[in-house]
């Protein structure tokens, strides 16, 4: 048998990653979350995710990034990040940023509010000079190689 979502936020706390407790509520928590390294008066946010389960996003068995992590699955972006700061002595702290109303009578205006809210957050730090790993859906080498070529400064 699987472990629970509670075994699951305390084996992460005993590697250094802290999870919100709130995530083990019975309602699924749609929303934005982000991924923090903290190591004394440093804090810096490297990751920005929208999720409509966020405990499952984080700890679910299939993609989870917190899962992965603790799987020794770094094949992913959030994984790779994990183990490099926790391996640099930083602490990792996830919190739930925003919860989104997903209730609506279209599912597009619903996931588009949550895509939206997403994106705020991640300019919100990049412009932080955080959060500069993540790269938007549907941009590729392509998209990169063309902007280098016309746009970078």
């Amino acid at each position: 048998m699987g472990k629970t979502l509670k075994q699951k936020i305390d084996e992460a706390k005993e590697r250094g990653i802290h999870i919100p407790t709130d995530l083990l509520e019975d309602e699924n928590i749609v929303g934005v979350y982000g991924f923090f390294a903290i190591k004394e008066d440093e804090e810096y946010c490297f990751y920005i995710g929208k999720a409509t389960n966020i405990a499952y996003r984080l700890l679910g068995s299939s993609n989870g990034h917190v899962y992965l992590y603790l799987n020794n699955n770094y094949s992913k972006l959030v994984p790779q990040k994990i183990n490099e700061y926790l391996n640099y002595n930083y602490e990792i702290e996830v919190r739930i940023l925003d919860k989104i109303d997903y209730h609506d009578t279209s599912f597009s205006k619903a996931a588009h509010r949550l895509a939206f809210a997403e994106l705020q957050r991640i300019v919100q730090y990049q412009k932080q000079g955080q959060c500069e790993f993540q790269m938007p859906e549907g941009s590729g080498a392509y998209a990169r190689k063309y902007w280098e070529e016309h746009y970078k400064k």
